[in-house]
């Protein structure tokens, strides 16, 4: 009866996930029954958190209240779910608007996506839900803190700061989604079990080191900084000098960025080592972003105007296709893959 009566909501999911991704959109096909489903829902309950940090502004308090609520609603108050979806319909954008309007659709229809998850098996709830809160937690941290600070500042302080925050909007991640994956394919052994789980955020943050550094261009125009400012003071840059054409230090400060995470997507292909090959769906799942970052790294690179230009690098579509099409000859062969992966590393 339970499936039934969440059909529509289940509808309502399967709708709402291109618009607010349309990449994720993309690789998630390759997930089929109840896994795509949790991931599905997954990714939706992350992007409500994301929304709440990156695209809904307000004091330190006014944020941090914002979070307490989605906590309260993970927990499986329905009031505070309902509290949060009433304030986002209220204060959200206008349907002009465009992916800032569907990103509030989402909150407001956050009673829905938690519906699902509710309904979700047990091995699956556990995952999702660790995932989101520790994420959740984690925003909440970074986000009411840069609230307190002057208009522009550094969200991040120092390498270590980069590195925990890749964790938390996309580290936990990588954990979820080998929970997710283990509970339908148990490690043969318990220490590869432990080996899987350890490099499973590697694949996370080199796709949010990546994001980091393709969306320079626009997150610090529009004030928002994540090079940590102590890369920043080695140079005397503020955040706006990284947007200089022929500023001392930008190109090298991107660099150095570059340079972390390309380290990371090295590490990936251990990650898929440890997935079995027969398991090619979820290999696919795993490589097709680690490739698609790659890409977006060589392309970036060979930009002029990156990264003081006024809008991120983006890969052409016949690259982004053309990756996800030549990995279907490698997916199976652990070799190759890696090679594929390292090609541009």
């Amino acid at each position: 009866m339970a499936s039934l009566d969440h059909a529509g909501d289940r509808a309502f999911c399967r709708a709402m996930l291109p618009r607010v991704s349309r990449t994720f959109a993309i690789n998630i096909r390759l997930l089929r029954g109840s896994l795509g489903e949790a991931v599905r829902v997954a990714y939706l309950m992350c992007r409500a958190a994301d929304t709440l940090e990156d695209a809904w502004p307000g004091t330190a308090a006014e944020i941090g209240a914002r979070f307490d609520r989605l906590e309260a609603a993970l927990g499986g108050d329905a009031a505070a779910a309902g509290d949060l979806a009433r304030a986002a319909a209220e204060t959200g954008p206008g349907r002009e608007a465009g992916g800032a309007r569907a990103e509030f659709e989402l909150l407001e229809q956050l009673p829905r996506v938690l519906g699902v998850h509710a309904v979700l098996p047990a091995h699956d709830r556990a995952p999702v839900l660790d995932c989101v809160r520790s994420m959740a937690a984690g925003m909440k941290r970074y986000a009411t803190r840069a609230a307190g600070r002057p208009e522009g500042a550094p969200y991040l302080g120092d390498e270590h700061e980069l590195h925990d925050y890749c964790w938390v909007v996309a580290g936990c991640v990588g954990v979820m989604l080998t929970r997710l994956f283990t509970a339908r394919a148990p490690a043969a052994d318990a220490a590869l079990g432990e080996r899987r789980l350890a490099l499973a955020p590697v694949v996370g943050e080199a796709l949010q080191l990546t994001n980091i550094l393709l969306d320079w261009p626009v997150d610090i125009r529009r004030g928002r900084c994540y090079v940590p400012a102590s890369w920043l003071d080695e140079w005397g840059l503020a955040p706006r000098d990284l947007v200089m054409s022929g500023r001392a230090g930008a190109p090298e400060t991107a660099t150095r960025l570059e340079a972390l995470a390309r380290a990371a997507l090295a590490r990936v292909p251990d990650y898929l080592d440890l997935v079995p090959a027969r398991h090619v769906r979820y290999r696919l799942f795993c490589l097709w972003p680690a490739l698609w970052a790659a890409g977006s790294l060589r392309h970036a690179r060979r930009d002029p105007e990156f990264p003081w230009g006024p809008r991120r690098p983006r890969l052409p579509r016949r690259d982004l296709w053309g990756a996800a099409v030549g990995s279907l000859l490698v997916a199976h062969d652990g070799r190759a893959m890696r090679r594929m992966v390292l090609a541009d590393t």
